[in-house]
């Protein structure tokens, strides 16, 4: 129970936990549709509301660039695909509704490693697409890091 008290008291908080900047009660998300899905469920866990009238926000959360790649990593003898890397690169600024910035452009990026199976097309596709999930979960994640770390004392 002490310790408890003492990490709430030295400012500790879990992942994840982490307050959004006043600023950001009510945010509009503008940007990428494929985005937004996952950007309203972290601000909605930070304790944000997500509005879709833009003239009632305190905060604009501008998705500016959404990109997924796929490079090849090794091939074989033959030069067949083995390896491949799937990543996702976000970039992203908050702003005040009055126009202050809140959050400069920032960049975030994620990536992973899939060995693909010739003999298994169908599963490395469903495969592929899980991870392209879980990566963009993942720069939505370290984006909302990034996004409570600005917040102003």
């Amino acid at each position: 129970m002490v310790a408890a008290l003492l990490l709430g008291a030295c400012g500790f908080h879990l992942r994840g936990t982490a307050p959004l900047p006043r600023e950001m009660a009510i945010t509009y998300l503008d940007g990428y549709n494929t985005m937004t899905d996952d950007f309203r469920t972290a601000l909605e866990s930070h304790g944000a509301r997500v509005t879709a009238a833009r003239d009632e926000a305190t905060a604009v959360l501008t998705i500016l660039k959404n990109k997924t790649g796929t490079d090849v990593l090794t091939v074989d003898l033959g030069g067949k695909v083995l390896e491949y890397r799937l990543s996702k690169d976000i970039q992203f600024e908050v702003m005040t509704a009055d126009g202050h910035t809140l959050v400069d452009r920032q960049s975030v990026t994620a990536s992973r490693a899939i060995k693909f199976n010739v003999k298994g097309v169908l599963g490395s596709e469903r495969e592929a697409e899980m991870i392209r999930r879980e990566l963009q979960r993942d720069v939505v994640s370290l984006a909302m890091l990034r996004i409570a770390a600005a917040k102003k004392p």
